[in-house]
């Protein structure tokens, strides 16, 4: 089914690739699978329905679910692959690939938000392999990936790195497995990770049930920086007997019973870059509420806080109108909403909004796809008053935003006031071509706070076209 989208970072920079289908494999246009993107980022061109990279890119979604790849992601420039921070999720699975899900090497990729399942190679790497380059992971979930197989014996379940560098913050890893070779016996190293030769750093980071006969967790033959991290069962340790499970946030996690070892055992709350930054999130998103005095080792933070966008009551004012003309329709929006304490960041204006919109209501938990990254606005001060303003096109679309700041209201980030305006539009291929009620979410820059609105007082109509103008020619007698 045809989505058309907006995201307005992509219009700013050509490196955004955005993801509008589960679809493993190739999809004509205007369809962006991950693999186009991916081939897109590469070739720096245009493919099906993907934007063209630049040779430093980043692939977003617009979608939320599984995407079972048809075969290996083989990035070759600077890229990163960020998933959406709303449930469930993008979960990249190799079910449907007989090869690896990643394979990169002499580059640089970041992966954020997104789960990795199933992956599977006969030697090195079920998720990923790694030659002298640099990997950074937040955020993300590898689950169910296997090395090794059919008379090999397996390095690394999820990771396998040679040289480089590979950096995992707030990241789990469960019941991922290196194969042993019974006879003649040839053992399995590295469960989740089989660090070769490379510098790994892993800060806050959960390691549940992976199996390996060396290296359960991980396996060292480099460098190895460790901090505030869980390496499985342990005495004490108290881990959700379930294993992974949905505790909210984009990824799974594996949860802190009451009584853990692991709560408040992480003093200070910090990672291991010079100068070091504040955790201040765990792998959900939820705020980690003591840092960065003391917080939980692991992914998961037994008391974290879900921080919230809240709409100012009965100020969102939506209208949506339809045109007979192809991609003439409007989408206009007017909304007060506050950012919840505590904080992270600094605020909408410096770090941006995501607006989205889908016919139904919050409780289908569904994402749109009108999406609308506003960012960067322009900021102004005039006397005591700091607004934004923005405007991004691509024909036929438009867009215009102004937000303002408000007082910040005790027990706030702060208060905003949005209008936005949509042109360009066709809102039957966007799903909005019924009437209400509607959802609207609302993400901050950062991806730490997040709201979802039932609109049921929409005005939806067909707007008046312009008259067409007659010329009457006189005749001269």
């Amino acid at each position: 089914m045809p989505l058309l989208f907006l995201a307005m970072s992509g219009l700013s920079h050509a490196a955004t690739i955005t993801v509008n289908t589960l679809d493993g494999g190739s999809d004509s246009a205007p369809l962006c699978t991950l693999e186009d993107a991916v081939t897109a980022a590469n070739e720096q061109a245009i493919v099906n329905g993907c934007a063209a990279g630049s040779g430093n890119d980043t692939i977003v979604f617009v979608v939320t679910g599984t995407i079972a790849i048809s075969q290996g992601l083989f990035p070759t420039g600077t890229l990163s692959i960020i998933g959406p921070v709303t449930s469930p999720g993008i979960t990249i699975s190799g079910i449907g690939s007989p090869e690896r899900i990643i394979d990169f090497s002499h580059t640089s990729l970041t992966l954020k938000n997104l789960t990795l399942a199933d992956g599977s190679d006969l030697g090195f790497g079920g998720a990923i392999y790694s030659q002298v380059g640099n990997l950074d992971i937040e955020g993300c979930t590898f689950v169910g990936n296997t090395s090794g197989g059919s008379g090999f014996a397996g390095s690394g379940g999820a990771i396998f790195m040679v040289e480089g560098t590979t950096t995992i913050i707030n990241s789990t890893f469960a019941n991922n497995t290196a194969v042993s070779v019974p006879t003649p016996f040839q053992p399995g190293m590295g469960g989740a990770i089989d660090n070769d030769s490379g510098t790994l750093t892993i800060t806050n980071d959960t390691f549940f049930e992976n199996e390996a006969d060396l290296g359960g967790s991980v396996f060292n033959g480099g460098t190895i920086n460790q901090r505030a991290t869980i390496f499985g069962p342990g005495a004490g340790l108290n881990l959700d007997p379930m294993g992974l499970q949905n505790n909210g946030g984009p990824t799974k996690t594996v949860a802190l019973e009451p009584g853990s070892s692991a709560i408040g055992s992480d003093t200070p709350c910090v990672d291991q870059a010079s100068p070091p930054n504040t955790i201040e999130t765990d792998q959900r998103g939820f705020i980690r509420p003591n840092s960065p005095t003391k917080c939980d080792s692991g992914a998961y933070e037994h008391d974290g806080v879900l921080p919230e966008i809240d709409e100012v009551p009965n100020t969102e004012r939506l209208q949506i109108a339809r045109s007979s003309a192809s991609n003439s329709d409007k989408v206009n929006l007017s909304l007060g909403f506050i950012e919840t304490s505590p904080c992270v960041g600094e605020n909408a204006l410096n770090d941006g909004i995501v607006v989205q919109l889908f016919e139904g209501t919050c409780a289908d938990k569904t994402s749109g796809p009108l999406f609308v990254d506003l960012s960067p606005f322009i900021v102004h001060t005039v006397g005591h008053q700091t607004y934004g303003t923005l405007f991004q096109s691509i024909s036929p679309e438009t867009v215009s935003a102004r937000m303002v700041a408000l007082p910040v209201p005790l027990c706030t980030c702060g208060e905003w006031n949005l209008n936005l305006e949509l042109a360009g539009l066709d809102t039957m291929a966007l799903g909005l071509s019924g009437g209400n009620p509607f959802a609207l979410v609302l993400t901050d820059g950062l991806g730490s706070h997040t709201g979802c609105f039932d609109v049921t007082n929409a005005v939806v109509g067909t707007q008046i076209d312009p008259p067409t103008r007659t010329v009457r020619r006189g005749v001269r007698r």
